[in-house]
């Protein structure tokens, strides 16, 4: 096995682990990646990453890149040389409030936690591109979810594939689809894709990191909070309300769910024909 010369330590979730892999890419060979058991396989595709590591484990006696910087990263990493990202909590939350400039993206915090350039996508293995439009209706999160789904796959002019995760199962099925069990399997579904559209989610950040031109629908979250680093495509609303929460929530603060009941269909088609050419 390859030295590990340096450890990057990433706990959660999907979409956070999924943008690392601009920093690995630009690390190099060498990269360990402590992480969660369930996303143990994603990091081990990673560009770069010789070895993963999940907590329990005995960590190599390395410089850390801590990219959650949380009591428990620094627990498990404690007595080594570190370098952590920068959270900016109380940014972030006063945006929420106050509607304040958003923190920086987190890929130039990332860049700066590690000392390098992210490395542009893809940053796992290009999926093929085909004809086939998935749409990935499912979030975690309630006011994340746009409405209309099955109402832009019945007016997408080609075939249209439905992708999700657990707890995605009812807004995959009404639009036909099937959710797609384990990462491996949802990597297979990109494969053959013109583009993918989807909430601000960690699907989102893995078709783009597998280079499928993507469209985001943003809604509670905005697409300066962070996350969004891709080639693509973003719809969202200038609404004095949002960004309402750092990661979505149950029901919308203000009653209305505007900033995704009045995102129309045909906004979103043209996102789509804009990307997918």
């Amino acid at each position: 096995m390859p030295a590990v010369d340096r450890l990057v330590v990433r706990f959660s979730s999907l979409g956070d682990i999924v943008l690392t892999g601009a920093i690995t890419a630009a690390l190099g060979p060498g990269t360990g990646f402590l992480t969660l058991p369930r996303y143990a396989d994603l990091a081990a595709r990673l560009p770069g990453v010789t070895h993963v590591y999940v907590p329990g484990d005995a960590l190599p006696q390395v410089p850390v890149i801590d990219l959650h910087n949380s009591p428990r990263s620094r627990s498990l990493t404690f007595g080594r040389p570190a370098r952590r990202v920068e959270r900016q909590d109380l940014r972030r939350r006063l945006r929420v409030v106050f509607k304040t400039a958003p923190a920086d993206p987190v890929l130039e915090r990332y860049g700066r936690a590690a000392g390098v350039v992210p490395a542009p996508a893809p940053w796992l293995p290009a999926a093929r591109r085909g004809d086939v439009l998935l749409l990935a209706p499912g979030a975690a999160h309630a006011t994340k979810r746009w409405p209309y789904w099955r109402a832009l796959a019945l007016a997408w002019d080609g075939p249209v594939r439905a992708l999700g995760g657990p707890g995605d199962e009812a807004a995959v099925s009404a639009i036909g689809g099937v959710c797609e069990a384990g990462f491996e399997r949802t990597l297979a579904a990109m494969d053959g894709a013109c583009a993918l559209v989807a909430g601000d989610t960690g699907l989102l950040h893995l078709a783009a990191a597998v280079g499928l031109p993507v469209v985001g629908v943003f809604g509670p979250t905005t697409s300066a909070d962070g996350f969004w680093s891709h080639a693509g495509a973003v719809v969202e609303l200038p609404l004095p309300c949002r960004p309402c929460s750092r990661f979505g929530g149950p029901t919308c603060p203000v009653g209305d769910h505007a900033c995704m009941r009045d995102i129309p269909v045909e906004q979103v088609l043209a996102a789509i024909r804009g990307v997918a050419r």
